[in-house]
Parts: C-alpha cells; sequence; structure tokens
C-alpha cells in the first residue's frame, strides 16, 4: 500500500471511531451511523491535495484542505512534507491576507495583490430562518434584562443597540456600563445571552489588566468585549476611547509583534465602583445605567434551572432581534441618564473643578462647599470679594472643601502652577506681606516673584 493510501485508510479509520466513539454500546444506533458518514466525508475531503499560501502579515505558510480545515506550518519545508503525505510533490505558496469583518461574512474573494479570506463566522443563532415571534416565547430572558435594566426606555435602547450589531455586524461607536452589586444579572446576560448569539469566539471577557497592558492581543477578531469590574485610570480612559471610535486599532502580541487591524469592536463595561470609567462632560460614546438588586432574592429565580431556561429561550430571542426595527442612528447615540450624569460629576478632575471656580469667580458655590460658618470674618470678606488672586491660607481651605481631603501646600501648589495659577509674596510688611496664589494676568510666570516658595 502506497504512503498516501496508507494515509488514507488511516483517517476513514479515525474517522470511524470519532463517529462512533467508545461509549457506542449506550448511544442511539441511527445517531451512531449518522455520526461516523459524516466524519468519513470529512476525511475524505482531507484527504484530497490542499491548496498553498503564504499569509502576507505573518509570513506563515498555511496548508488549506477541501474541508476547510487549515494547518498553520513551521516553515516552507514543513509545509512541503505534510503535502507531501498527501501526495502532491510541489506546492505553489499564493499570497493571503486575511481580515476579521463581520459586516461582509462572504467567501473568500480575490483582490488585485492575492486572495483575500474573511475568517468572521456567524454564529448559528445569526443563521436561523426570520420568523416573527412575541416577547412571550422568551420570558426569562426578558426578566433578566428588567433586572439588568430596570429603565424602560434605557432597555430599548439597549436593545436596539444589540440589534444594530447582531444584524449588521457593524461598530456602533458607542459603549454601555453596567453598574450594580454583584449578582444583579450583569454577567449572566453577557455570557449566557449576547455572547452565544453573537458566537463565542467573537466575543471575549476581560478584566481592568487588560485596559493598561499595552499587549492587547486578545482584542483581535472580536466584536463584543466585555471588560468587568473595572475602575476608573487615565491610561485606560485614552485607550477606551480610541477602542470606541477609532477605526483601525493596533494590537500587539506578548512576542512584541504588533500590527494594525480594521476596529469592529462593541464595548461593555461592568462595575459596582463608583468611577469605573472617567467620562467627559460633552460625552458622546456612553450610556450608563445601574442595575436592580440580587437575582437571588426574586422569586423567579432559582439558578441553574433558570440558567438552562434561557438557553432554550435564545431561539425564540434571536428571531425576535431577527425582525426587531432597529435603528443605526438611535444606537451611535447614548442614552441621557442621571447615572451618566453622576459619573461626569464624578469624573470631574477635582483640581480642575477648584481653578474653574476661582475663575469664574463661582462665590457662591465656594462659600457652600467650605461652610460660612467655617471661615473668620476676614476670611469670608477675602472670598466674598477675590479677583484673580487668593492668599495661600485661604486658598487652602477652599481647596480640602473641594478637592475633599487634607491637602499640604506642597501638594497644592504644583496642581495648581500645571493649570496656570502660580504664587507671589503680597506688599507690606510683617503679618501684612502673606503669599498669594494669582491667576489672569497676575498669574503670569514672568510677572511672579521668583524668590518665593
Amino acid at each position: 500500500m502506497s504512503k498516501r493510501n496508507k494515509h488514507q485508510a488511516g483517517l476513514v479509520t479515525s474517522a470511524l471511531d470519532r463517529g462512533f466513539g467508545e461509549t457506542g454500546k449506550t448511544r442511539d444506533p441511527e445517531a451512531m451511523l449518522e455520526s461516523a458518514m459524516v466524519e468519513v466525508q470529512r476525511a475524505k475531503a482531507e484527504s484530497k491535495s490542499p491548496t498553498g499560501m503564504i499569509d502576507e502579515v505573518t509570513g506563515k505558510y498555511i496548508l488549506v484542505f477541501p474541508s476547510g480545515r487549515r494547518q498553520v506550518c513551521k516553515s516552507k519545508v514543513h509545509a512541503m512534507d505534510v503535502a507531501r503525505g498527501y501526495g502532491v510533490e510541489k506546492v505553489t505558496f499564493a499570497p493571503v491576507r486575511e481580515i476579521y469583518d463581520p459586516t461582509t461574512p462572504d467567501k473568500p474573494f480575490r483582490g488585485g495583490d492575492g486572495l483575500v479570506i474573511n475568517t468572521y463566522e456567524k454564529s448559528s443563532f445569526q443563521m436561523t430562518p426570520k420568523q416573527t415571534v412575541s416577547a412571550a416565547s422568551w420570558p426569562t430572558i426578558h426578566k433578566l434584562l428588567e433586572n439588568v435594566i430596570p429603565d424602560k426606555c434605557s432597555r430599548e435602547s439597549f436593545m436596539n443597540w444589540f440589534a444594530v450589531i447582531f444584524n449588521t455586524g457593524k461598530k456602533t461607536e458607542t459603549a454601555w456600563v453596567l453598574l450594580g452589586s454583584q449578582g444583579s444579572g450583569k454577567t449572566l446576560l453577557i455570557t449566557e445571552v449576547l455572547f452565544p448569539l453573537l458566537g463565542s469566539d467573537n466575543c471575549v471577557q476581560l478584566n481592568q489588566d487588560a485596559l493598561t497592558t499595552r499587549y492587547n492581543a486578545l482584542l483581535d477578531k472580536r466584536q463584543l468585549v466585555c471588560f468587568n469590574e473595572v475602575h476608573s485610570s487615565r491610561q485606560g480612559a485614552e485607550r477606551i476611547k480610541t477602542w470606541i471610535t477609532e477605526r483601525d486599532i493596533r494590537l500587539e502580541d506578548k512576542s512584541g509583534r504588533a500590527h494594525v487591524e480594521s476596529n469592529h469592536l462593541n464595548l461593555i463595561f461592568t462595575s459596582n465602583s463608583q468611577v469605573p470609567v472617567q467620562i467627559d462632560a460633552d460625552d458622546r460614546r456612553f450610556s450608563v445605567i445601574r442595575t436592580d438588586g440580587p437575582l437571588a432574592e426574586l422569586p423567579w429565580f432559582h439558578g441553574d434551572s433558570t440558567v438552562r431556561a434561557i438557553e432554550r429561550e435564545l431561539v425564540s430571542f434571536a428571531a425576535y432581534l431577527h425582525t426587531f426595527p432597529y435603528a443605526e442612528g438611535e444606537a451611535r447615540r447614548p442614552v441621557k441618564t442621571l447615572e451618566k450624569d453622576r459619573l461626569i460629576q464624578a469624573s470631574v478632575d477635582p483640581y480642575d473643578q477648584l481653578v474653574d471656580m476661582l475663575r469664574r469667580r463661582r462665590v457662591q458655590e465656594l462659600k457652600e462647599a467650605i461652610g460660612e460658618e467655617n471661615l473668620t470674618d476676614k476670611e469670608l470678606s477675602e472670598l466674598s470679594d477675590f479677583h484673580g488672586s487668593m492668599t495661600k491660607d485661604l486658598l487652602m481651605k477652599v481647596a480640602e472643601a473641594v478637592v475633599g481631603e487634607s491637602v499640604s501646600k506642597k501638594t497644592l501648589t504644583p496642581e495648581l502652577k500645571r493649570r496656570g495659577v502660580g504664587e507671589i509674596r503680597g506688599r507690606g510688611r510683617g503679618e501684612n506681606r502673606k503669599r498669594a496664589y494669582v491667576w489672569g494676568e497676575q498669574g503670569n510666570p514672568d510677572k511672579l516673584d521668583k524668590t518665593s516658595k
């Protein structure tokens, strides 16, 4: 028997073993036979000659079999050795470029510079026939959504947002922040409903570390990413903005190899932190909601049996999403909520807020922050009538009230200086010659007393 025939015989034998399995006595005979036939057909396809390709990005040599199986080889020599096992003495390696594009889930196509293969694959739920179903056909999922997103308008917006991703594969350029205690159903909704509907290979769960490390290869070929239990960081804030809105994303693995891919990420953040992400006052990226209480306290939730009920309802929920009257424009606009307003306020740097209040002479707000009863008559008079400057002692009190913690001059002075507030020694003698913080024209560094500390 030739080497190739031996190889084919081995493939068919192993296919029969996989089809019938070691536990054949306990399996349905018809199912065993059907499974075995499928494996044999697959083996026959793999026994045919593979096609050779070389990845234009990584330079890797790849053999592609008629069955669709791909084998990445260590080198060209290795690829040729594997091909000889299938009776192919010479393989021509055509240039190929892989892309990941959920918006065009088509077969490979040939461009001007070689073959282009879209590695994106739809989930089985996205390929089911369209049919009209009502929300009554997925009651458990509906109750879960009501607990995770209690507000009806926000819940409808979230459904529209996900329906756009599910049906079009497009990037929405907006993200959701789900705030709430553990056990409220945030993770259950994501892992047992959203991820299966889009296909688990197209989704990933990450933690806070993924927002700070430069190695972000886990974001490659992803459509939906959930960051669990995050908390605000300046380094992470800039990356998040880029991932939400930019068309391309730079990916780098731990070996240091980096490349740029099209960005198809849609993001969800979960947290019980007071400030999970930093949000600007003019933000157009984030929708923020707060969940209801723990699922365990609800009469309809029964642990594993509820999870199984969700699994059974996924087909109906997918059919509902297929016919959902989604609006792409609405998916690109974040929802206005009180939680988002609170998060915007909490995201403002307290020193930025302090300097803004000083420059705008927001006297009443400063008085309310510090409390008039905590000021002497002299301090109250100065606070009521300051213009472009304030004595250091008074501004120390104001800063501690606005920042919300004890502040030393050693800390305060450089923070103010970075924001254009300088310091100067006042005129006069003795007690009247007090040091002050100044801003505006008086805060020009060229005009300040260089000897002041």
